[in-house]
C-alpha cells in the first residue's frame, strides 16, 4: 500500500458523507469500488446495469477510469462522488429543470 489520502465521499443517490482513506495508486475504477463498499448494498441498492464512475462533488464530468488518485490533484478531505455512468450529474439535471 502506498500513500493514503483521506477523502470525504458520497454516492449520487445518497445523503450521507463518509470519510474513506484511499491509496493514491488506485485507479478511479478501483476507487469507485472501494467507496461503493460503504454505500451500495448497505444504504443504497447496488446496480449492475452501468459502471460506477468518480468525480469531484459538484462536477458534471466523470474522471477517466484509468486515472490514478495521485493524478487527480485532490487534497486531504476533498469531497468525491461516486455515481453510475449517466450523461449528467444528478445535481446538474435538477438545476436545469427549475
Amino acid at each position: 500500500m502506498g500513500d493514503v489520502l483521506p477523502l470525504v465521499t458520497s454516492f449520487e443517490d445518497g445523503c450521507i458523507l463518509t470519510l474513506v482513506p484511499l491509496d493514491v495508486e488506485l485507479t478511479m475504477d478501483e476507487a469507485a469500488e472501494a467507496i461503493a463498499e460503504h454505500f451500495a448494498g448497505r444504504m443504497l441498492v447496488r446496480r449492475d446495469d452501468a459502471p460506477m464512475r468518480v468525480r469531484r462533488q459538484g462536477d458534471e464530468e466523470f474522471l477517466p477510469r484509468d486515472m490514478r488518485i495521485r493524478e487527480a490533484g485532490w487534497t486531504v478531505f476533498d469531497t468525491i462522488q461516486v455515481g453510475y455512468e449517466t450523461p449528467h450529474a444528478p445535481q446538474r439535471r435538477a438545476a436545469i429543470r427549475r
